[in-house]
């Protein structure tokens, strides 16, 4: 018995041997007498190629008028979903990193806000116009969506029946 389940288990099954012969190349394998010249394997961002890379940021919310909640992604450095950033004057020349503008010390910009340990994107900025004209595309806040509600919709919440922590 157990000399026919060790010839068993040494036979291939019919299938994965099917697959195996039309995997085989059909035609006598070739030899290369010079090298493929292989495309350039891409190398993790250095200082010099790092510049290339620019950030896809993208406005979530505008909370008031000094904060804006962004979405920063960049495969460089770091990636904040819902990070908050707050009004500020720029006091060094930069470029907006939504807009990829200049930015010339005095500009109404928005920056990370300040925390311990600083995030990753702390140096950048966004010019303020560019988070504006964002921003106006936003749906308006729900206050604004949903009308007041009537004296018939207070009482009917009124009356309905509350749940307890048992229910």
């Amino acid at each position: 018995m157990e000399a026919q389940m060790l010839l068993d288990a040494n036979l291939v099954d019919p299938w994965t041997r099917t697959i195996n012969l039309l995997s085989l190349p059909s035609d006598p394998p070739c030899t290369i007498e010079e090298p493929i010249d292989q495309p350039p394997r891409r190398r993790a961002p250095t200082e010099s190629n790092a510049a290339t890379w620019e950030p896809s940021v993208s406005v979530i919310d505008r909370p008031s008028a000094l904060t804006v909640v962004l979405d920063w992604r960049d495969p460089t450095k770091c990636c904040y979903r819902e990070q908050l950033w707050v009004a500020a004057r720029a006091r060094v020349s930069g470029r907006c990193a939504m807009t990829g503008a200049a930015i010339e010390p005095g500009d109404d910009i928005f920056r990370p806000r300040p925390a311990r340990p600083a995030p990753r994107n702390v140096t950048a900025m966004v010019l303020a116009s560019a988070v504006e004209a964002r921003a106006a595309s936003l749906p308006p806040l729900l206050e604004q969506r949903c009308g007041p509600c009537s004296a018939e919709d207070v009482r009917r919440y009124a009356e309905e029946p509350a749940l307890d922590a048992a229910g």
